[in-house]
């Protein structure tokens, strides 16, 4: 999870995550649409419209995993979001 852009006076600070999106059955493989930024992390139950492929697509967030790090290592957290594919327009 990186905070982007870096804090500037006045700017808010977004989390990047991955996006996994399940659009068949829970048995399906999850489609990864990528890394996107959030202005903080979403709960499951939370409606998310990704815009992608010349449209908007809406999410119903399933769950969050999130990999966090020591402090001392100096490395950076990271997160998925995993949802499922409800509609588009």
């Amino acid at each position: 999870m990186e905070l982007w852009p870096p804090r500037q006076q006045g700017m808010k600070a977004m989390i990047e995550a991955r996006l996994l999106v399940e659009r068949g059955t829970l048995r399906d493989q999850s489609e990864d649409w990528g890394a996107f930024h959030f202005l903080a992390l979403p709960s499951p139950g939370d409606r998310v419209a990704v815009d992608r492929d010349e449209g908007v697509h809406y999410l119903t967030v399933i769950c969050v995993h999130h990999a966090p790090v020591a402090v001392a290592r100096g490395a950076q957290p990271s997160a998925q979001v995993v949802a499922k594919w409800t509609g588009a327009e």
